[in-house]
């Protein structure tokens, strides 16, 4: 989940549709975000959407969903997220990549004359030799080793992203910056929801029965020694075997 969902995980106008819808009682905690959900999809309400869910169900692709009822709640299940950890190897790895990019420029800035005169010959498809061929090879490597560099740093940097975003969602309160969780111990909650519905087609011909299963996620984060709950949010939907109607 990207920084820009994290925000739209806060839209303040989505997250007071979905107080309003969830203030009616009598429904599980479940049925009340699905419900929103589900009547979200069905307008295409992407802002309430993008609050409650990094999923969709589209449409015009997926048809709507008419009637549904939750069959059952897996057990919650818990990770510890590393997001210090992956915080640290990213900090590593871009000063990594700031000392080999110091590296290539003095190597640049000492053979300029070199590597113009090669760059001049390549043009003119003229023979590299004699020390020309070394200062090349040399460039070469250098060259090959920028991209793994940058290619190491880029992957450090998205498993920040990975690691945080949900957690950043979750744990953030409409309308407010992104909260900081950095030194943060951070446990993600996920459970396992699954429910019959009564799926109307997109060309709206008929209406067929199905098992979705649903990936709820929260995040836990502790810091100075307080305690934050996050809310729930949807980040996976599967088809399962059809349910038999009602």
């Amino acid at each position: 989940m990207s920084r820009r969902l994290s925000h739209s995980l806060r839209h303040p106008l989505a997250v007071m549709f979905v107080l309003v819808v969830t203030s009616c009682g009598g429904a599980s905690a479940e049925q009340q975000l699905l419900a929103n959900f589900f009547r979200a999809s069905r307008v295409r309400d992407n802002a309430t959407l993008s609050n409650i869910s990094t999923v969709q169900f589209n449409p015009r692709t997926d048809g709507t969903v008419q009637d549904f009822k939750v069959t059952s709640v897996g057990d919650e299940q818990r990770r510890t997220l590393q997001i210090q950890q992956a915080m640290d190897e990213a900090d590593k790895a871009k000063t990594a990549e700031g000392e080999f990019t110091k590296r290539k420029r003095a190597y640049q800035d000492d053979n300029v004359e070199t590597l113009l005169r090669i760059s001049a010959n390549q043009r003119e498809k003229k023979p590299i030799a004699g020390k020309d061929s070394a200062v090349l090879d040399a460039w070469n490597k250098l060259t090959a080793e920028e991209l793994a560099v940058k290619k190491r740093s880029a992957a450090a940097r998205a498993k920040v992203t990975t690691e945080s975003s949900l957690a950043i969602g979750s744990l953030t309160p409409p309308g407010r910056r992104d909260i900081d969780v950095k030194g943060m111990d951070v446990e993600v909650v996920s459970k396992q929801v699954t429910v019959n519905a009564e799926v109307k087609s997109p060309d709206r011909n008929q209406t067929t029965p199905k098992t979705l299963v649903f990936t709820f996620q929260r995040a836990i984060g502790k810091k100075d020694g307080q305690t934050s709950e996050g809310r729930w949010i949807i980040t996976s939907l599967q088809e399962a075997a059809a349910a038999p109607k009602t």
